[in-house]
């Protein structure tokens, strides 16, 4: 309950305050310094609004000839200054924040843990950009999507418990970094008729340990990773063939590990439908 309200209250914040901006003078010159929210600008019709991105804002291919203010730990604030944006979009980084702001620089942050909090940072841009109707258009695109996953997911007899790995060390099982309870991820896991397998934890990212996931053993284990499109083949037989350390594992066993490794499948936004079509076919 008490999750619920705090959740409430961010939404009514967060939409008050992209109706006190839109109400000002509404941005015609906007910066973003995540891949999600400048898919989510493109996706409702304001990319040409754009003049600045990240050097990982690389879709919609248009995102590409947007000129490029650096990393999002690492922008270039000069670069970002001369740009004289009306509006910085930005993910929760409060130092950052508070360093744009001194330099006379407005923000906006939006949140994009939760699919619910997705939807949120889509109706809080179509209000800013005075794009309502094509925000809502595209949350009623993904909610079809996910519905039809879930209506398709219904009326199994049991879930399958699944591991969320979204890092780990390159060539070994150290340092194994796990999705939990309140991330998109796990969210879209549950429709598909799974289950996370450390969905109790209350983190939403935290490491685990062998040990940890020997004694959780799920039935399958989806494993997020950037990998070279035009050597997925190879990567994808080397990194299943790491986990073969853990032989007792109920997925390992069964040979149910499945590599993600499309870029959007890691990007909270537009594209979360595709994630959710790639988890069903897994788990099927």
């Amino acid at each position: 309950m008490k999750t619920h309200c705090f959740r409430l209250s961010i939404l009514i914040l967060l939409l008050a305050q992209a109706c006190c901006l839109a109400a000002q003078n509404p941005p015609q010159r906007l910066i973003s310094l995540a891949p999600n929210i400048t898919e989510m600008i493109f996706k409702i019709g304001a990319g040409e609004l754009l003049v600045g991105r990240t050097d990982y804002c690389i879709y919609p291919e248009a995102a590409q000839q947007i000129p490029s203010v650096g990393g999002y730990l690492n922008p270039n604030y000069e670069q970002i200054v001369s740009l004289r944006p009306d509006v910085i979009f930005m993910l929760p980084n409060l130092e950052m924040e508070r360093k744009l702001q001194r330099l006379g620089l407005k923000t906006f942050t939006l949140p994009d843990e939760t699919v619910e909090e997705i939807f949120l940072g889509f109706r809080a841009l179509g209000r800013v950009l005075n794009r309502v109707e094509a925000a809502e258009t595209a949350i009623a695109g993904i909610q079809d999507t996910l519905r039809r996953v879930q209506e398709q997911s219904a009326g199994r007899d049991s879930l399958a418990s699944v591991l969320l790995l979204v890092g780990r060390e390159a060539g070994s099982l150290k340092g194994l970094f796990s999705a939990g309870q309140n991330t998109y991820l796990s969210e879209i896991l549950e429709l598909c008729g799974g289950r996370n397998v450390f969905g109790d934890v209350g983190a939403r990212y935290f490491d685990i340990s062998k040990e940890d996931l020997v004694r959780r053993d799920p039935d399958a284990i989806i494993e997020f990773r950037m990998i070279d499109p035009a050597r997925a083949e190879e990567e994808i037989a080397r990194l299943k063939a790491e986990w073969e350390v853990l032989p007792t594992l109920k997925a390992v066993q069964s040979g149910k590990i499945f590599i993600f490794y499309e870029r959007a499948f890691l990007i909270p936004g537009p594209r979360i439908g595709q994630l959710a079509m790639a988890m069903y076919g897994a788990l099927q």
